[in-house]
């Protein structure tokens, strides 16, 4: 039968709710110890009907039961909030802040800690999370204090942020009393862009003069370069500005102009076997998503070109749509969260995609296993023996577990993702704003009587 309204056991949860909402208490190293001195004092005291003993055993409890009240007073009336970047590069710096917030009138808050967790959505990936963690020394009241927590973003994927915690063990240590506050948020953590070096660009060019049926009549050397940028890996010393490197004390090469704006198919096949997958297949899994996202952002700093991407696996897919931000933003989206697979192949790969693409585009093929280009097209229901033959002039393959990425793409060090998508992130940055304006993203509240 149900419980009467004014039972006193729904009464008590009621009570328990609104006195401590969300709380949690717990006590610390530190008081354990004390709590078992206190312990030994009190029973001694006791068995021997020492008064002295028994009056210095109360006076010892006074510590235990003020913690239990002023940890609750503590945490009464703050506000917390989070403001995150909705994407980051991984191994890539990240920057959040949290805002707390102190409605009080008289009293401070003091020697507060915001604990937050970072979780992966899907967790069969693998990946792991970050804690990140802030400390509050003291915050007025009716006044607010930020603080950022820097660190390294996680491996690719989609992350979603737990509860916002606030954590005191004011005034002795003794005990820690833990408030959780929902505030939830996603954050989509982008593969790694590299630099491509200058053996892909010949690489590229090659297919493209093959890919017309003639050579050139002038060489790459003849023609107009655009400006000059910092010599890479790969380069070759023929390209280098010698009156700039002489002038500048470090080498420049000359960045030519491409001439070719055909529009261009990306296909990936992120195979990886089912069992016993090595540490090198999935390493090179991950280079082959990093390879495609570096050449995803490299043309879609040029508008004007058409970009299609497509990956391999049980549910095929494609996109695509003229270069541009919010066209990368989108790959790079689903690169984050492709998973490998051992299902799927090219052949139904070229089953969906337009009818355009293989007719006219470029297409450039990232496995990470070997695979017979013409014996995926000939398995492919869409394409005829012409159209095989047609396609075949128009492919570059690579296989990334050939080792055939590693001459064509090299990473920095951490804090040189792209500046045009690193803008975006510090968009959270208002430490110009005056202590005490409004905060636009707005802060989740902890409870507590107003």
């Amino acid at each position: 039968m149900p419980e009467p309204r004014t039972s006193p056991r729904r009464f008590s949860r009621w009570l328990i709710s609104h006195l401590w909402p969300n709380q949690r208490l717990r006590l610390t190293r530190e008081g354990w110890r004390y709590l078992v001195i206190w312990l030994g004092l009190l029973a001694f005291g006791l068995y021997q009907q020492i008064n002295l003993i028994l009056l210095v055993a109360g006076l010892a409890a006074g510590p235990i039961a003020s913690s239990i009240v002023v940890s609750a007073a503590m945490l009464r009336r703050l506000r917390v909030g989070r403001r995150a970047p909705k994407y980051a590069f991984a191994g890539e710096p990240l920057a959040i802040d949290y805002t707390l917030d102190n409605d009080r009138r008289m009293s401070a808050a003091l020697a507060l800690v915001v604990a937050d967790e970072l979780v992966p959505a899907d967790r069969s990936s693998g990946a792991t999370g970050v804690g990140p963690l802030v400390f509050f020394p003291r915050v007025a009241g009716l006044s607010r204090m930020r603080a950022r927590w820097q660190g390294i973003a996680p491996a690719r994927g989609r992350y979603r942020f737990r509860n916002l915690e606030i954590v005191t063990r004011s005034p002795f240590g003794l005990l820690e009393r833990e408030l959780s506050i929902p505030d939830p948020g996603d954050l989509v953590v982008y593969p790694t862009i590299g630099q491509l070096a200058r053996r892909w660009q010949y690489k590229h060019l090659e297919a493209s003069e093959a890919r017309r049926g003639s050579r050139s009549d002038r060489s790459i050397q003849q023609q107009e370069y655009h400006g000059l940028r910092d010599y890479r890996p790969g380069d070759s010393p023929r390209w280098i500005h010698w009156r700039t490197t002489a002038r500048l004390g470090v080498p420049m090469v000359k960045e030519f102009e491409q001439h070719n704006e055909q529009d261009l198919a990306i296909l990936l096949d992120p195979w990886l076997p089912r069992n016993k997958a090595t540490a090198e297949q999935r390493e090179a899994v991950e280079l082959a998503i990093r390879f495609v996202a570096t050449i995803c952002y490299e043309t879609c700093r040029h508008p004007g070109r058409r970009l299609l991407m497509g990956w391999a696996g049980p549910t095929p897919g494609v996109r695509q749509g003229p270069a541009s931000v919010k066209l990368l933003h989108e790959f790079l989206e689903q690169l984050a969260t492709l998973r490998p697979l051992p299902e799927g192949g090219l052949a139904d790969l070229l089953d969906i995609l337009p009818p355009a693409t293989l007719r006219d585009s470029f297409l450039i093929v990232v496995s990470t296993r070997p695979i017979q280009l013409a014996e995926e097209a000939e398995r492919s229901t869409k394409l005829s023996a012409t159209s095989i033959r047609g396609l075949m002039g128009r492919v570059t393959l690579l296989d990334a577990s050939r080792g055939d990425l590693a001459p064509l793409i090299h990473f920095g060090p951490p804090g040189s993702s792209p500046a045009a998508l690193r803008d975006a992130q510090r968009r959270t940055d208002d430490g110009d704003r005056p202590e005490g304006a409004a905060d636009p993203a707005g802060v989740a509240s902890a409870g507590g009587a107003s």
